[in-house]
């Protein structure tokens, strides 16, 4: 009964498997980077994204494939970018040296982004730096039907983690040196803007204070206030390659061994808008 059982048990699980792998697309019999399934890019958009990650493929022999796809067919995010780089084998065996992007556009549903770091590149890309790279490159820009700006951001960064020409301590210093200046500059700027408002209500008196003129310049500060930040958040979020304040949380000839069987273990971070 035992041995029943446990045939019972691996038959299971290899359909399980089965039903997961026939959910995701067919590995390309042509390994591309660019795999557009949803067209989402225009058609230089794709050639350009392709021979970036060639040329970086090339360069470094690890491999990003961006995978669109309309339909996540009841898999989570995370589920079809895993099971994507495990059955095309994304990046080498060798080295487990792969990244998936994966990206379903919103249409009638919400949109979801996921980013699978392979194996070998976890210690360089943590999951706390997948999360920076989709709420900081990709979201802001997908929220604005901006893909391919979006994917060239995250590029932006993934690159030289993943090359090893920066590193995550690189990065976090960056963000600490990035908030002290910000804070300076608020600094500067509110002394600037409320010093002269003070000195000037002083010089004129409680009663002008009390009056109109004091309630419409108390608006204009605050008009000015809001949009300073307001902005200053937006330019923020768009710059490809930065990180923003806060905590962490067929191609071209030369993708031929792109998928050369590399792992995939869960790592990596994603979200929605």
């Amino acid at each position: 009964m035992k041995f029943l059982s446990a045939i019972k048990l691996a038959w299971l699980f290899l359909f399980a498997v089965t039903a997961l792998q026939a959910q995701v697309p067919e590995k390309p019999s042509v390994p591309t980077a660019v795999n557009d399934y949803a067209g989402i890019f225009r058609t230089r958009q794709k050639q350009e994204l392709e021979q970036r990650l060639v040329d970086f493929a090339t360069r470094t022999s690890n491999r990003i494939v961006v995978v669109t796809t309309s339909d996540l067919g009841g898999l989570s995010a995370m589920e079809y970018a895993v099971e994507i780089g495990e059955t095309w084998g994304v990046g080498s065996s060798k080295f487990d040296n792969g990244i998936v992007l994966l990206i379903k556009p919103k249409t009638r549903t919400r949109g979801e982004v996921f980013i699978a770091v392979g194996y070998g590149l976890e210690p360089a890309i943590p999951d706390g730096i997948a999360k920076r790279i989709v709420d900081n490159q990709l979201i802001p820009h997908f929220q604005e039907n901006d893909y391919y700006g979006g994917v060239e951001a995250a590029l932006d960064v993934l690159m030289p983690l993943a090359a090893g020409e920066i590193t995550v301590e690189e990065i976090q210093r960056q963000e600490q040196i990035e908030f002290i200046i910000s804070l300076v500059v608020l600094l500067v700027m509110a002394v600037l803007v409320i010093l002269p408002i003070v000195l000037a209500a002083k010089k004129q008196g409680p009663t002008v204070i009390a009056g109109s003129g004091s309630r419409n310049a108390s608006l204009a500060d605050v008009i000015f206030w809001t949009s300073l930040m307001g902005g200053g958040n937006s330019r923020s979020s768009h710059r490809g390659g930065s990180f923003g304040g806060g905590s962490f949380g067929g191609g071209f000839g030369g993708f031929g061994g792109g998928f050369g069987g590399g792992s995939f273990g869960g790592g990596g971070a994603g979200g929605s808008w």
